[in-house]
C-alpha cells in the first residue's frame, strides 16, 4: 500500500514539475513574442520622381543610365494618388509600420522642389483617405541649395507640425510618444550634430557620421557603431557607380546574400534586446539601387520583379514569429 502511495506522490510531483515547466515556458514565449511584435519596421520613401522633363534642375529623376532599374508600375509620377495608394498597399502587406519621407523643404526654389512638396502633401492625404495602418514621418533633407545655406529650425518644426502632424494626427508616426522628425546628416543642416530641438517632437539625425542617432545604411563606410540607439539598418545592395565618384558597389546582382545577412543580423539583435527599430534602406531609392519596391532589375540573378519584396516579407514574418509564406532564397 505504501508503495502505491509513494508512487502516486512521485507521479504527482513529476506532473507538477512538468506543468510548471510548461507554464513558465509559455510565459517566456509570450514575453518574447510580445517583444518581437513591439519592434517597429520602417522604410525610407522617396518622392522626387516624374517621367516628364521639369527643367534643368532634375538631379534625381528617371534619368538613364543614372537609373537602370524599372518599377513594375512604370516610370511613375510621385504625385499620382493611384501610385501612392498602391505603394501603401504593398508596404502594409509587408508588415512595415512606418515610412520615412525624404522631405525637400517648403521653399519652391525650382519646379523640382515644388514637385517634391506637392508629393509630400499627397502622401499624407492618400494615407488618411485610404485609412492605412502604415504611418508616415518626415526626414528633412539639405534642401537649401544656395551658396551659403542656413536653416531656421523653428520654421521647419512649425511647418511640419502645422501641415502634417496637426492635419493628419492619425497618420503621423509617433516614436516614444511624440511625432518623429528626422534630419539627414549634412555639414550645413546638422553641423557636427548640433541642431536646435523642439519638445513637441522625437528628433533623430540619420546618416553615416559619428554623431548620428540612427544609421541610414552600413553597406557604405559608417563612423561609429552599428546598431546604435536601438536602431539597425537593413539594405539589399548599394550601387551608385552610375552617377557618383568615388562610389561604392555592394552585391550588384544580389547573389552574395548581403540582404539575408543584414536581416539575420537585425533579427539576432532584436532577440538580444538591443534593437527595437529596423529601418529598410529603401522602398524606392533607385539611383543608389537600394529599392525593394517590385521592379525589373538590370542585374539581379533572380529575374522575378518581386524577388526583394518577397524576401523582405518573409524576414518580417520571421521577425514577428509568423508563418513564412515562401522559402527564403
Amino acid at each position: 500500500m505504501k508503495r502505491y502511495i509513494i508512487a502516486a506522490l512521485l507521479i504527482g510531483i513529476l506532473m507538477g514539475v512538468e506543468i510548471c515547466y510548461v507554464y513558465f515556458r509559455w510565459i517566456d514565449f509570450g514575453e518574447k513574442a510580445k517583444s518581437l511584435h513591439h519592434v517597429q519596421v520602417g522604410t525610407f520613401y522617396y518622392l522626387w520622381y516624374d517621367p516628364h522633363d521639369i527643367g534643368q534642375d532634375r538631379p534625381l529623376n528617371w534619368e538613364y543610365p543614372k537609373i537602370c532599374d524599372k518599377p513594375i508600375l512604370g516610370y511613375y509620377n510621385s504625385c499620382e494618388t493611384e501610385i501612392i495608394a498602391q505603394h501603401f498597399k504593398w508596404i502594409s502587406d509587408l508588415g512595415i509600420n512606418f515610412i520615412i519621407l525624404s522631405y525637400w523643404g517648403h521653399y519652391n526654389q525650382t519646379e523640382w522642389f515644388e514637385h517634391c512638396l506637392v508629393s509630400t502633401h499627397g502622401v499624407f492625404k492618400v494615407a488618411k483617405d485610404n485609412i492605412t495602418n502604415v504611418k508616415v514621418c518626415i526626414m528633412i533633407e539639405p534642401f537649401n541649395w544656395t551658396d551659403n545655406p542656413t536653416y531656421s529650425y523653428a520654421e521647419i518644426y512649425n511647418y511640419v507640425y502645422d501641415n502634417f502632424v496637426t492635419r493628419y494626427p492619425t497618420v503621423y508616426y509617433r516614436y516614444q510618444g511624440k511625432p518623429l522628425i528626422c534630419f539627414f546628416n549634412d555639414e550645413y543642416l546638422t553641423p557636427n550634430g548640433n541642431i536646435t530641438g523642439d519638445k513637441r517632437f522625437s528628433i533623430k539625425i540619420i546618416g553615416k557620421q559619428s554623431y548620428v542617432d540612427w544609421v541610414y545604411t552600413d553597406l557604405i563606410p559608417v563612423v561609429g557603431p552599428v546598431p546604435r540607439n536601438g536602431q539597425i539598418p537593413v539594405t539589399p545592395r548599394f550601387d551608385d557607380s552610375r552617377f557618383r565618384y568615388p562610389n561604392y558597389t555592394i552585391d550588384i546582382d544580389l547573389s552574395e546574400g548581403v540582404y539575408d545577412n543584414q536581416w539575420k543580423r537585425a533579427i539576432d539583435y532584436v532577440r538580444k534586446g538591443v534593437v527595437d527599430v529596423i529601418t529598410i534602406c529603401s522602398w524606392n531609392e533607385y539611383p543608389e539601387r537600394t529599392a525593394i519596391e517590385p521592379h525589373w532589375d538590370a542585374d539581379a540573378y533572380n529575374h522575378n520583379p518581386y524577388f526583394l519584396y518577397v524576401k523582405t516579407k518573409n524576414y518580417i514574418q520571421q521577425l514577428r514569429g509568423e508563418p513564412v509564406d515562401c522559402e527564403l532564397n
